[in-house]
């Protein structure tokens, strides 16, 4: 009668299962950042639209052309044109993230399984 007896996984099940687990974060991952990429696609769109709204709208302030109400207007777009360049900046920083961790998930699925 044996005392000690342990029963242990298959090797071929384990690497089954990490092999998995290693596929679903590269999905979430990719899944995270098209979501990314996206949202700062059309962040840039509307980016470029203010942009050139602000340009069109000074360019009219300065030839005089121009209600009074343009130079608020004019502000509005200054301050949406630094938030949209702010939410740019942190989603580039987003994507550099998950770039990075698809390195890293890439250099452990290589080392793992050596």
């Amino acid at each position: 009668m044996a005392l000690f007896h342990f029963r242990t996984r298959n090797p071929g099940r384990d690497r089954e299962t990490d092999a998995g687990r290693l596929q679903r974060l590269e999905r979430l991952l990719n899944e995270l950042g098209e979501e990314m990429e996206r949202e700062r696609d059309g962040l840039r769109d509307r980016y470029e639209k203010v942009t050139a709204d602000a340009a069109f709208s000074q360019q009219a302030l300065e030839e005089d052309r121009a209600d009074a109400t343009i130079s608020s207007k004019i502000d509005g777009m200054t301050d949406t044109m630094i938030r949209y360049t702010e939410r740019l900046t942190s989603l580039e920083k987003q994507l550099a993230f998950i770039a990075e961790l698809h390195g890293r998930v890439d250099e452990f699925s290589r080392t793992d399984t050596d």
